[in-house]
């Protein structure tokens, strides 16, 4: 029996990634290009997919999830145990005027298992499935779990633009166990690794920048992540 990795699996559990992923039906070509792959590639494996009820076709033929995205997605969420664990530990102790985040980072982008926005609390629906995926780069869980690889390994995987911003954080990061992220436009946000690297807890839209009031959000942040740990 081969060891090596099954390419034709992997590529289909990419593609419908991807497409769950998408705000809209997408079409074959459009997917193929966010993913690197030939349009031809993608379109077999798309049909495949809308065979056993994963993906399915509007009336322009371009794809969507299908039926089976339903049942694949219960069944996921029950054998997630960093999803048993952090829901009842976030809608209980989750801060209500900043943005709180969990994410996980795959493929150079960060799925967001709770997103919550400041105001009043965010419907747990609306946390579970109300963000989109976002790339690492841009994102301060991205960048702080992609601290954990070498710059030697993560350097080819971004444009020079990408590099220059993230370059310095991931110094930052790695001198500790948090990532503090001063944005341009005065935002301020934070992220904290959990799970051996796996996932990450951030707080974000902080416009109190001041030294006193950083700390306290950072003393939060990194006892929420102790509640997330514990749960465990």
């Amino acid at each position: 029996m081969s060891s090596q990795p099954n390419q034709s699996l992997i590529d289909g559990i990419r593609c419908l990634q991807y497409l769950v992923s998408s705000d809209k039906a997408v079409g074959c070509r459009e997917l193929a290009r966010q993913m690197g792959m030939n349009s031809t590639r993608v379109n077999r494996l798309l049909m495949t997919m809308a065979a056993i009820g994963l993906t399915v076709q509007d009336e322009h033929r371009r794809y969507l999830p299908g039926p089976g995205i339903h049942a694949l997605a219960a069944q996921a969420i029950r054998g997630s145990s960093l999803f048993a664990q952090a829901l009842p530990q976030l809608e209980a102790h989750a801060p209500r005027d900043i943005v709180v985040a969990l994410g996980v980072l795959w493929e150079d982008q960060v799925i967001y298992i709770w997103h919550s926005e400041p105001g009043e609390r965010t419907s747990t629906s609306q946390a579970l499935a109300g963000f989109r995926m976002l790339p690492a780069w841009q994102s301060v869980i991205g960048v702080s779990l992609l601290a954990a690889e070498s710059d030697e390994v993560l350097r080819p995987r971004f444009n020079d633009e990408q590099w220059a911003q993230i370059s310095p954080l991931l110094a930052r990061k790695r001198q500790g166990s948090y990532l503090m992220w001063h944005r341009d436009d005065g935002e301020v946000s934070m992220a904290q690794p959990i799970n051996n690297n796996r996932a990450a807890l951030a707080f974000a839209k902080i416009w109190q920048t001041d030294e006193a009031h950083l700390q306290q959000r950072l003393q939060q942040l990194q006892a929420l992540a102790q509640v997330l740990i514990s749960a465990r």
